[in-house]
């Protein structure tokens, strides 16, 4: 069984990403990276359904039960934010390509 769960995510002045599920009372996180705020909203929620959800029907607003994936979600990209590692070539395989030679 899966839980469509609206969460909103914002950046905070003191540069920690916030994740919070409005629908669920108390139910927010902050973290250093937004892949951490979203990996760790998604223990909070879950935490959150064991304790407040003793029978599946009482789902808060906003949320949807779901039997079957896939389905779909909105993730937010910055490319800007992102530090992909770029390997360069190196010199000494630059090097082992030699250009044909004529004989004499």
């Amino acid at each position: 069984m899966y839980y469509n769960v609206p969460v909103t995510v914002s950046k905070q002045e003191d540069g920690l990403w916030r994740a919070e599920a409005p629908g669920i009372q108390a139910c927010w996180v902050d973290a250093e990276t937004l892949e951490q705020a979203l990996a760790d909203i998604h223990e909070v929620i879950v935490m959150a359904f064991d304790l407040d959800l003793g029978d599946p029907g009482d789902l808060p607003a906003g949320i949807v039960r779901s039997e079957a994936l896939p389905f779909t979600v909105t993730v937010p990209v910055n490319p800007a934010e992102h530090h992909i590692k770029r390997y360069p070539v190196r010199a000494a395989k630059a090097k082992r390509v030699r250009p044909a030679t004529t004989r004499r």
